[in-house]
């Protein structure tokens, strides 16, 4: 029996997708902050991220090729965090360093997106996974900010030194522009920067009264039938 098998056999895809909500939610909401302050060691990050991706990969991911891609980006982006915090600061470092976490990203999002989107029963947990790809869709925005703000002199007003506080704030901005609660002391400046937080804007208006509205439906659809 392969290490996947055996590592199945305490859950399904669907239940993995509640194990990466909490990891999702660690991650974004207390860990990030915190590391803002330096309260939190980037390490720690890392070991989320790796928890992450162990369960992506053996639990939810089916895709033998996603699974290997998944595999190769998550270790691409420990090495140019290695890199970094041996103090590289070089922006071709940085650079690589935001590419790579985003097509980590979005890779997760992906394989969430099958698993809680394909064919099959409508669970609680393909409804929290619904709720990852929400989430997911302000950290890969956050990501292209912060390639904005590398590759643009101009792209935010307001906005602290330093990766840490930047990717934090930036964070903060995106799922402020996601959820249009506004309150970010952060301004966007260069136009393109605008033009995608409105994209954000919309996606998080549209998102939850379309996909996640429907997959609720459906699965109080089925939890009638189920009764009746």
């Amino acid at each position: 029996m392969s290490l996947r098998d055996q590592v199945s056999r305490f859950g399904d895809s669907d239940a993995g997708l509640s194990i990466i909500l909490a990891i999702q939610m660690s991650i974004v909401f207390v860990v990030a902050p915190l590391a803002a302050t330096e309260a939190a060691s980037v390490q720690l990050v890392e070991m989320l991220r790796f928890g992450l991706a162990v369960t992506t990969i053996l639990i939810v991911a089916r895709n033998p090729a996603l699974r290997t891609a998944l595999g190769l980006t998550f270790v691409a982006t420990l090495f140019v965090s290695l890199h970094w915090q041996l103090g590289t600061t070089a922006s071709a470092i940085a650079i690589a360093k935001i590419v790579i976490t985003l097509a980590f990203d979005v890779i997760v999002a992906t394989v969430v997106a099958c698993a809680a989107f394909g064919p099959g029963k409508v669970t609680i947990h393909r409804i929290l996974g619904a709720v990852i790809l929400y989430l997911y869709v302000g950290l890969i925005f956050a990501g292209f900010y912060r390639l904005a703000v590398v590759g643009f002199a101009s792209a935010f007003r307001g906005l602290p030194t330093g990766q840490r506080a930047q990717f934090s704030e930036l964070l903060y901005f995106s799922l402020s522009a996601l959820t249009t609660a506004g309150g970010s002391d952060i301004i966007a400046q260069h136009p393109l920067v605008r033009s995608l937080s409105s994209l954000e804007a919309v996606i998080g208006q549209l998102y939850p009264a379309t996909l996640l509205a429907r997959l609720v439906t459906l699965h109080a659809s089925d939890r009638v039938n189920e009764r009746a």
